[in-house]
């Protein structure tokens, strides 16, 4: 529920009384008619969903957006990585994505017990991702390495920025306040979705090149997200 501005006579009456003998109680009249200021001045709010529809929400969104993005940029690395590398690459951007997706549902409801710290989210995430690349891609470094990397960091920024803002306005729903863990969180759901269909685009399926140009910029974006929601600390999102 929702208060609006009381009736100045009453507010006036209730300093005149606050003013008076401090152990002196309402009277009776003064109370019927801030009871009834009270009780008209509520206007009912949509209520916020439950956890499990507030991640279906954003998992929703990241697979639309996903696949259309998939559809746009073409899927030319797919064909390049063996169905291990598929298996486990998709594994973990879909864990990743539940995660972020879950660090962000719990901050959308103030006081709400939250199962796993922002930290763990980001380390867990992060560490996945890392061990998948090096555990299943050759290391081999091309010579050349940054002339065949800037288009791809490039490439995630364009989808991924747009993307903060796309999950910022599900998220906002929420009672927000500007944090650099909820610029994190959004910024790491919108990295992991411009990193699957990159992944999927990707002709360089090299372990250095996917650990710096990908990963790297994954990182960039959520340094990123982190300031923007730090620099609104403490402020109501609405």
């Amino acid at each position: 529920m929702r208060d609006k501005p009381s009736d100045p006579d009453i507010e006036r009456q209730l300093e005149r009384w606050a003013a008076s003998q401090p152990d002196e109680g309402l009277s009776e009249e003064l109370h019927r008619k801030v009871r009834d200021v009270v009780t008209q001045s509520l206007t009912p709010v949509k209520p916020i969903p439950g956890l499990s529809v507030l991640v279906l929400r954003f998992l929703g969104v990241f697979a639309v957006c996903a696949a259309g993005l998939i559809a746009i940029v073409g899927k030319t690395g797919l064909h390049l990585m063996t169905w291990a590398q598929i298996g486990w690459m998709g594994l973990i951007l879909a864990v990743g994505a539940i995660l972020f997706a879950l660090a962000l549902a719990w901050q959308m409801v103030p006081g709400r017990r939250r199962g796993l710290s922002l930290p763990w989210v980001l380390a867990l995430s992060g560490l996945g991702l890392i061990a998948g690349i090096a555990l299943n891609f050759r290391w081999q470094i091309p010579g050349a390495f940054a002339a065949e990397g800037w288009p791809c960091g490039l490439m995630e920024l364009t989808m991924g920025l747009p993307a903060i803002g796309l999950f910022w306005l599900v998220a906002r729903r929420g009672a927000l306040f500007g944090s650099a863990a909820l610029g994190a969180a959004l910024a790491g759901l919108a990295a992991f979705l411009a990193l699957t269909p990159l992944q999927v685009q990707c002709m360089f399926p090299q372990a250095p090149h996917l650990l710096v140009w990908h990963g790297g910029t994954v990182t960039l974006l959520i340094g990123v997200g982190a300031l923007i929601g730090y620099t609104r600390r403490h402020r109501p999102v609405s």
